[in-house]
């Protein structure tokens, strides 16, 4: 096996890192003009409908690409492509029927489940985001399919259209909605629901494309079931239930990391009640937690969720063919990868990510979200690492693992929050606490079941000790910077981007002076042949 296959998967997880950070961009970049459309209150139903909406999803559907991939990686390499496709048939049976079944669920019960999370207006726009349970449900089959055959680069087309379109509806929606019931007490709630009317129709889009990719594939997918002379055959049955099997520790997993953040709001929200505060008042300190803080550290992290996405189908085959010198390799160098990106992105949001805010919302008032962020930007480094162990879990075959560390991290998470809110009144910093926590209780888990069944330490210095020192400099740098150039132009705006754009550089040349990174590896990045010449030729590989 050549070096660029065995880390082909970093490649694709690459790719789908990229479109990611992408979509995680527009997301940011259309939050913007979407807030001041539908302002704080609305910012507070629209974030409170998509955490509902997103335990409905991922209870239902959303751990199917990762089965569904696991499966079909599985049997190729076993040269099992008849088992492949039933399993890709089989799939999409279930998954359509149990998306269908959330939505109408989801519609019909709407208004109960906002009342019980102590927002009813969140309703109004849950309702119109229901039907893109089901629309997911067919395109997650889809994904998960590609994945399966070890191309991320249909995913990542898909989640790029997905988000464009989003973008653009959500913002159009909001301003038509919010229009039209201006005078009603509920204005801000039909914001809201113009908001996510952008998620079902980018969902939509998404699929439509899947779809046409799909069709110009068929044949080479009929062709290669044609070559499949093994003669074991899978029934629809067995099949049906090796994808619940799979699905289950999978969503149990990713809903108690889903609950970690409806809980909040749900503890957050009953407790303020308790001590008098008013429904918009409380919205504005939520928003900030919720809007603000959580979405932007979240940028970064969708870096990790690729590379656990990448690595389940591969680690998944090598794991099956006993190969556990491949096995360690893989994680090693994905873990590696993702702490080159992970720790510098928490130290910038940790010096810069106040400023950032300011330029992105442009709320001079708001300090409070800038200092959740100071506060509790190292959530990067821990989410990250999390999402990428749990999926290394799921690769070999320790689905229930994932499961049960989430749940201990919940428990601690939830008395946590629940002091800190309550009776230490932390306000929205006793949110961040708990989440920091969170994320850090399933690192330490995670990081010690994976030592313990692969016989696996954990290489210290280059994957943590020098991109943190590189991240250091960068972040003293960089900060420096924008200091400096904000007492010279009193802009925000101008010091910040500048101060970023010295930023990425800086970092690089100081991890690759500190010899954080290899040649080698460097070429296992995406356009990697191109980054190392870059680097000799500036004088910082030798």
């Amino acid at each position: 096996m050549t070096e660029k296959r065995k880390n082909d998967f970093l490649l694709q997880g690459g790719i789908l890192a990229i479109a990611g950070l992408i979509t995680r961009f527009i997301g940011l970049v259309y939050r913007i003009p979407l807030t001041r459309i539908v302002g704080t209150e609305g910012m507070a139903y629209y974030n409170t409908a998509y955490e509902i909406y997103n335990i409905a999803l991922l209870v239902s559907t959303y751990s199917v690409p990762v089965a569904v991939s696991k499966l079909i990686a599985d049997r190729d390499s076993r040269g099992q492509y008849l088992n492949s496709h039933r399993i890709f048939r089989v799939g999409m049976v279930l998954s359509s029927g149990i998306g269908l079944a959330v939505s109408l669920l989801l519609f019909i019960f709407a208004k109960n489940l906002a009342s019980f999370m102590k927002w009813p207006s969140a309703a109004i726009p849950l309702r119109v985001l229901a039907p893109t349970i089901f629309v997911f449900s067919i395109m997650g089959i889809i994904r998960g399919l590609f994945q399966g055959k070890r191309t991320m680069v249909p995913t990542a087309f898909s989640q790029i259209i997905e988000q464009i379109f989003n973008a653009i509806f959500s913002i159009v929606a909001a301003l038509l909605l919010i229009r039209a019931h201006k005078d009603s007490a509920e204005a801000a709630a039909y914001g809201a629901a113009g908001g996510t009317t952008g998620t079902l129709v980018g969902a939509v889009f998404g699929l439509i494309f899947l779809v046409f990719i799909y069709s110009i594939n068929s044949e080479y997918f009929t062709r290669k079931c044609l070559k499949d002379h093994t003669g074991i055959r899978e029934s629809d049955k067995d099949i049906a239930k090796m994808i619940l099997l799979t699905m289950l520790p999978i969503i149990l997993s990713q809903t108690i990391y889903q609950l970690s953040g409806i809980l909040d709001n749900y503890m957050f929200s009953r407790i303020l009640f308790g001590k008098g505060m008013e429904e918009a008042e409380k919205a504005v300190l939520y928003e900030a937690y919720s809007n603000k803080y959580k979405w932007l550290y979240n940028l970064p992290v969708a870096i990790a969720s690729a590379f656990g996405v990448s690595i389940v189908p591969t680690l998944s085959a090598t794991f099956k063919s006993n190969n556990l010198d491949s096995v360690r390799t893989k994680v090693a160098s994905s873990i590696k990868v993702n702490m080159i990106v992970a720790i510098p992105s928490a130290v910038g949001l940790t010096f810069l990510g106040g400023p950032i805010l300011l330029l992105l919302f442009n709320r001079p008032d708001d300090l409070l979200s800038g200092k959740l962020m100071t506060l509790g930007g190292i959530a990067v480094v821990f989410f990250a690492l999390s999402t990428l162990t749990n999926g290394i879990l799921q690769g070999i075959d320790r689905l229930s693992l994932p499961v049960i560390h989430s749940a201990i991290s919940l428990a601690v998470h939830i008395v946590l929050v629940i002091v800190l809110v309550g009776p230490l009144n932390f306000g929205a910093y006793g949110l961040v606490i708990g989440n920091v926590t969170y994320g850090l209780l399933v690192c330490i888990l995670n990081w010690i079941s994976i030592g313990d069944i692969l016989e696996y330490r954990q290489e210290i210095r280059t994957t943590f000790l020098m991109p943190l020192a590189a991240s250091l400099i960068m972040g003293l740098i960089s900060f420096g910077i924008f200091k400096g150039l904000n007492l010279l132009t009193h802009s925000n705006n101008v010091s910040v981007i500048i101060a970023i754009i010295v930023a990425i550089p800086v970092y690089f040349a100081a991890l690759l002076l500190l010899k954080g990174v290899s040649e080698e590896e460097l070429k296992g990045f995406p356009k990697g042949a191109l980054l190392v010449t870059a680097a000799k030729k500036m004088r910082l590989l030798r």
